[in-house]
């Protein structure tokens, strides 16, 4: 079954106010204590942190620059 996206600017307005909450939830893993390995660990525990931290920022920049794109397109 092939899923319909939501291309519209309200449909990306959407995506782009999730990816800040993933990036705020990522950022709250990465100071929070309890953790699935212990930050207590410095390099391993930071190691399982930062890759996480990273993609939750590339997803809200891709979804930003998706979501100016079509506000760019509706305005020209």
């Amino acid at each position: 079954m092939k899923q319909i996206e939501d291309k519209s600017l309200e449909g990306l307005r959407k995506k782009f106010i999730f990816s800040l909450v993933l990036l705020g939830l990522a950022v709250a893993y990465l100071i929070f204590p309890i953790d699935f390995i212990p930050d207590v660990l410095v390099p391993a525990g930071y190691l399982e942190d930062i890759p996480m931290l990273i993609a939750a920022a590339a997803y809200a920049g891709y979804s930003y620059r998706k979501m100016r794109k079509e506000q760019e397109r509706k305005n020209a």
